[in-house]
């Protein structure tokens, strides 16, 4: 008997930022069940403004990781739905409908599916008809069960592969540089990089008590180092996305991820204001919500890479929209809204009150610099909420690698992957909004380990998945 009855959607994103982001799902339903093969059809309209496609200059385009939480009825517990995957370029085989004018790319562990333009095109777009193919039967759903589906969207931009520059050649704290030189570092390979003051080898100074790490090395080919592709979400993670987040756990866990700005109670969770980052973010809130959504931590090398750009050669001092010029907000038009904007120019939230809106400073017309935009399109890369990311200054760090979240969390509402979660391997990056002008630039390595992170208040959560 078809039972797979009711679906809903819900929306992760830097959310209803009206002239930035404004991702929205809507038009969600199921059918086309195969109970002979134990799937169904997962059907959704989707759309964002400012998108774009270019195969020149950055060569690069945004696009959205979509994926699904089911429940069945009567249960409270949410789990992750499984999506069809087939080899690439036979994304028709895979099952899944295509949209005139995007692409869908399904992750080789069915965590999800990654949705961009089909071709070159810049402004807003708008997706009807999508279609997913949940592999139920693999979620040992059966085929006579009533579940309950969520579908859920993160606009991300792609990060394409190559070689870049670590450190800028300025006076940044612990700053990569090339060997026994003051020169940025060329990350020209995937393989492993050595560490120290002989020619060829990545170095940095560092400080007591060991804040930008040890000096150690090598960081190993296994560590993501900023030379492959990737994809990193383009928005820090809302209060919005963030009370999504803890409203689809059972109460324990979500209780153990829950801290203020947030109010309410579970499953009812409010944010205080629902475009603004999330602040106030531990590592273990970024680990469980990286865990959750199928995707990853960062790491410091490749925040360097989202924000300086590929074979773009480093400005001393340079902040992450290009250059040294940094205009902190002053003040603002609707304020706490989605249509929150500052009066003038402006391109970083730094030595502010709080956060800001999400994308506060896009608009359609804006260039990297009014936007405050790393090269790729990156988002509020300085300033706003500290950039929790993985470091390279310490073993815990550097024995990370691009394993993905697996959508569970372990019962104490943490991320069972332990390669994430072991001491000292984070650090900071960027700024926040309390944070004075020389934190936001891209190589500033104030800090670089998690010795003095723990004490860091304004810190958010931005997480990435390698590309396929």
């Amino acid at each position: 008997m078809k039972r797979i009855l009711f679906a809903a959607a819900l929306v992760l994103s830097g959310f209803q930022a009206a002239i930035a982001n404004n991702i929205q799902l809507s038009n969600i339903h199921m059918g086309g069940q195969n109970a002979t093969s134990h799937f169904t059809m997962i059907s959704y309209d989707v759309s964002w403004e400012n998108s774009w496609r270019t195969s020149t200059n950055e060569n690069n385009y945004d696009g959205a990781w979509i994926f699904v939480k089911y429940r069945k009825v009567n249960t409270s517990e949410w789990r992750h739905a499984t999506i069809n995957y087939s080899a690439p370029g036979t994304a028709t085989a895979s099952g899944h409908i295509e949209p005139t004018g995007s692409t869908i790319k399904p992750a080789i562990d069915g965590k999800g599916i990654w949705m961009y333009r089909s071709a070159d095109g810049i402004g807003n777009v708008s997706f009807a008809g999508a279609q997913l193919r949940w592999n139920y039967g693999a979620d040992n759903v059966n085929d006579n069960d009533s579940v309950e589906v969520r579908v859920f969207a993160v606009e991300m931009v792609y990060i394409p592969g190559g070689s870049f520059y670590a450190g800028s050649g300025g006076s940044e704290a612990g700053a990569f540089k090339a060997g026994n030189t003051t020169a940025p570092y060329l990350v020209s390979s995937a393989g492993p990089i050595t560490v120290g003051s002989s020619a060829g080898s990545l170095s940095y100074a560092t400080f007591a008590p060991n804040y930008a790490g040890d000096q150690a090395g090598p960081i190993p080919a296994t560590f993501p180092n900023g030379f492959g592709g990737f994809w990193l979400m383009k928005y820090e993670c809302s209060e919005q996305q963030y009370a999504d987040f803890l409203n689809h756990l059972d109460a324990a866990r979500a209780t153990a991820n829950f801290t203020p700005p947030l109010t309410g109670a579970h499953p009812n969770y409010l944010p205080a204001v629902p475009e603004h980052a999330m602040d106030g973010m531990s590592w273990s809130n970024l680990t469980a919500y990286a865990d959750w959504t199928g995707m990853r931590p960062y790491t410091e090398l490749e925040y360097e890479k989202a924000s300086r750009g590929g074979n773009i050669s480093a400005v001393p001092n340079e902040y992450p929209w290009g250059n040294t010029t940094i205009v902190p907000v002053s003040t603002l038009q609707n304020i706490n809204t989605i249509s929150e904007v500052p009066d003038a120019f402006t391109n970083c939230n730094n030595n502010a009150a709080s956060t800001r809106r999400c994308g506060v400073f896009a608009t359609p017309t804006a260039t990297r610099d009014t936007a405050g935009a790393g090269y790729y399109g990156n988002m509020e890369l300085g300033g706003n909420v500290w950039e929790q990311v993985v470091t390279v200054g310490s073993p815990a760090g550097r024995a990370f690698t691009n394993v993905n979240g697996d959508g569970y969390l372990d019962p104490a509402g943490a991320s069972d992957i332990s390669t994430w979660i072991a001491s000292g391997v984070n650090g900071a990056r960027g700024g926040g909004y309390t944070a004075s002008p020389v934190y936001c630039r891209i190589s500033d390595r104030t800090n670089g380990i998690g010795l003095y992170v723990a004490t860091v208040t304004t810190s958010g959560i931005r997480v990435a998945r390698s590309a396929e």
